[in-house]
């Protein structure tokens, strides 16, 4: 199955389309290749209000919010 999950950084906010985890793992997409950040979390789960409250974070912090 080629199913693909749009991510989104938490850094700085850079999107890309990556292949859908097993049921019950967790995604690891690795660093952002703008931002070398590692934080991301799913598009859909990404209102422009927590996107504004993630941006606001520490980057440190910013992580902790969602795991994808």
């Amino acid at each position: 199955m080629d199913d693909k999950v749009r991510i989104e950084c938490l850094g700085c906010g850079e999107a890309r389309n990556v292949a859908a985890p097993p049921a019950g793992t967790k995604l690891d997409p690795g660093e952002c290749h703008r931002c070398g950040y590692l934080g991301w979390a799913p598009s859909t789960a990404l209102t422009e209000r927590v996107r504004r409250g993630i941006r606001e974070r520490p980057l440190e912090r910013r992580a902790r919010i969602f795991a994808v």
